[in-house]
């Protein structure tokens, strides 16, 4: 191996030795503080796994975009006549995704760092995240020969995590991780009968029973325990926690883990009210995941009262909110269109 090779040279080195054979590993995490770096991190242990240089891929994320796309091309096709009997449907999304997956053997390392195996070492998969679910559905219809982990998390912890990092509102990464719950459990359901190649890892379980689910882990990628490094994978450094904060921004640099770190805790102190909140918005969706519920036996009718004034307001913002987005949105083409009939 050459000594003046860039991070950037070796990446494609060790992409390209074996292009035929790589395949992929796509994490999604339930919502953003998910633990989906921590995840990727322990893959990357094993030296048949590479990172991914993108830090986040946002591709199931942003997919609507290409199945409009798609749709819009098929009824133009159905409208033509005369159209080859095939499924154009699923063979055009097929191909957009050998597209995507190509994109992604195709970006380099910035750093040699950034890798975890020597070039020809014969790494099979690469790995990517993305800490979101949105438009799930459309994973298998791109990547149906991909391999996905999604990593769920407590929605309290995650809530106070997502405020504590990035003063993002409680009530809405609730509302946010309920509604990706049930998107998670309508595929679960649906990609079960299919036979598709996923797996529901829970944060609490990884971090708390390291080497038994990263045993699952493997297993269910089809990689040799025999070559991961377990004792590296217990000791593994914290990076991006919101405890570990620097300046009041994520610290993305690895901070060595404290016997008083504690992931588990983050809604330890929260208040009754906080909790009667979550129960209110996402208690199902908290036991479906098999998560404790924390319920208190006294029901007292002002705070089903008070959720239900808390529901009426976050609807006033909500619909707030669209009525500026439209209006904004009609303004500036009100501009550009009186704009066009400016004399030169």
């Amino acid at each position: 191996m050459g000594g003046d090779l860039s991070g950037i040279d070796l990446y494609y080195t060790a992409m390209n030795s074996n292009k035929d054979q790589i395949n992929f590993i796509f994490i999604l995490g339930i919502t953003p503080r998910t633990g989906t770096h921590y995840l990727m991190s322990l893959l990357c242990l094993h030296p048949d796994c590479l990172q991914s240089a993108i830090p986040e891929d946002a591709l199931i994320m942003k997919s609507n975009v290409l199945m409009q796309y798609v749709a819009r091309n098929l009824w133009q096709w159905e409208h033509i006549g005369d159209f080859p009997e095939i499924d154009a449907d699923k063979l055009l999304t097929e191909e957009l995704g050998k597209g995507l997956l190509n994109f992604l053997r195709q970006v380099g390392s910035k750093t040699s760092e950034a890798l975890n195996a020597e070039p020809g070492s014969g790494a099979k998969y690469l790995v990517t995240k993305t800490p979101n679910v949105n438009n799930l559905k459309n994973f298998f219809k791109l990547f149906p020969n991909e391999r996905l982990l999604i990593l769920v998390r407590d929605g309290r912890d995650l809530a106070e995590s997502n405020y504590l990092t990035f003063k993002h509102p409680r009530e809405e990464t609730i509302r946010e991780w309920a509604n990706a719950a049930r998107s998670i459990f309508r595929m679960q359901e649906k990609w079960s009968k299919e036979g598709r190649k996923f797996l529901v890892v829970k944060y609490e379980d990884l971090y708390q029973d390291t080497e038994l689910e990263m045993k699952k882990i493997l297993s269910f990628l089809g990689l040799e325990g025999s070559k991961y490094d377990f004792d590296k994978a217990l000791n593994a450094p914290v990076i991006g926690s919101s405890v570990f904060q620097r300046n009041g921004e994520v610290n993305w640099q690895p901070v060595t883990k404290t016997e008083e770190f504690n992931p588990m805790s983050r809604s330890a102190g929260w208040s009754r009210w906080q909790h009667e909140r979550f129960n209110w918005l996402a208690s199902n969706e908290l036991k479906l995941f098999g998560y404790e519920l924390i319920e208190f036996k006294n029901k007292k009718l002002f705070i089903v009262l008070k959720n239900y004034l808390y529901d009426a307001v976050y609807a006033i913002k909500a619909w707030g909110k669209k009525i500026r987005k439209y209006t904004l949105f009609v303004w500036r083409k009100l501009k550009l269109q009186f704009k066009s009939y400016e004399p030169q």
